[in-house]
This record gives structure tokens, sequence and C-alpha cells, in this order.
């Protein structure tokens, strides 16, 4: 051997190890399947109306409902728009239906969910009190700590009672509440 060369050396080995490491990142969404109403939406008869959704949830997530008035709001009589959320007809008839809200949900640990049941007028804030408020997406109602719901379903359940249950009449015209449900991975 000549100084300061150095000299190869033959691998003893003929097998190479090669490290891959790969993830998938949080994924939470909703999906609108449907609605399903049996007296197709009066407001004077006592109503239920389910609005089924689809979770596709790969982590841990919160879902949450929110409120935009609290109540079903009339927003037009006879053609013409209503004047004022809340306001009363000058013949003293009422503008605002209240209704109740449950929520229900599919989870791969657990399977059916019931969140539990709020009146309308506590969805339009986190003071309200109602245990599924959440108006962004990781707020509202755990289902725990280790839940998912890859491709699950839910609903969400709204119900009013008759007229004849109302201690003030509702004027005539058309009523609109919107509601919004959020899902997304526990923060």
């Amino acid at each position: 051997m000549l100084p300061g060369v150095a000299a190869a050396k033959v691998p003893t080995t003929n097998t190479l190890k090669i490290d891959i490491e790969a993830s998938i990142g949080e994924r939470c969404g909703i999906a609108a399947v449907g609605a399903d109403s049996k007296d197709g939406g009066r407001i004077d008869v006592a109503t239920s109306v389910s609005f089924q959704f689809r979770l596709d949830c790969n982590t841990p997530f919160r879902i949450g409902v929110a409120a935009e008035q609290g109540a079903l709001q009339l927003v037009e009589t006879g053609g013409v728009a209503a004047t004022r959320p809340g306001d009363r007809t000058p013949e003293g008839f009422a503008t605002r239906k209240a209704y109740v809200a449950n929520l229900q949900f599919a989870t791969d640990q657990d399977g059916m969910v019931d969140a539990g049941e709020c009146d309308s007028d506590e969805l339009t804030s986190r003071r309200g009190g109602c245990g599924f408020f959440g108006n962004r997406p990781g707020t509202g109602f755990s289902a725990g700590r280790d839940s998912t719901a890859i491709g699950r379903e839910g609903a969400l359940t709204v119900r009013w009672r008759g007229e004849d249950a109302d201690s003030v009449r509702l004027a005539a015209g058309t009523y609109q509440e919107v509601l919004t449900i959020v899902v997304g991975p526990r923060t």
C-alpha cells in the first residue's frame, strides 16, 4: 500500500435499510344529507324537523350549533317585509316563535351520542348555557377525549309547539331562522 492512499472497504452486508415516515393531518368536516318534516313546516302546528348530516373527523372534535336570531322570526307578512325583529304587529300578534333544538351524532367509539336539548334563545351566545352552542370550528360539544367520527351520521332536530300552546297568537306571514352547525378538531 502506498503512503497517503486510503484503502476502500468492501461492504460486509447485502442489506440496505431505509426508514420512511409519513403522517395524516387532522381532518374534520361536515356535509348535509337532507331534512325530514312530517308537517311541511307549518308554524301554527306542533312540528318536528330533522336535519341530517354526515361527519368526517379523523381526530377528536367538537361540534357546535349557533342560531342567528334565537327564534323563528317573521320576515314577511302579506308580501311586505317585517319592520324590526321582535316587534308585535299593531293588532298585538307576536312575530317570534321559540323552538327547541336537539343534537345527536354517531362516533366510531361510542355509537350514537345525544348532546341534549337547548331552547332557541340559548343558541345565540355562550352565555345562554346551551351545552352544544358553538359558532366557530372547534367550539361546542365534545363527545370525548378520543372520539372520532369517520363517515358517521348525525341530526339536528328542531321542534316547536302548536299555536294553542302559545300565550300570544302569531301574525300571518313567513317566519325564518338560520342555524349554523360547525365542527372542528378539539383544541
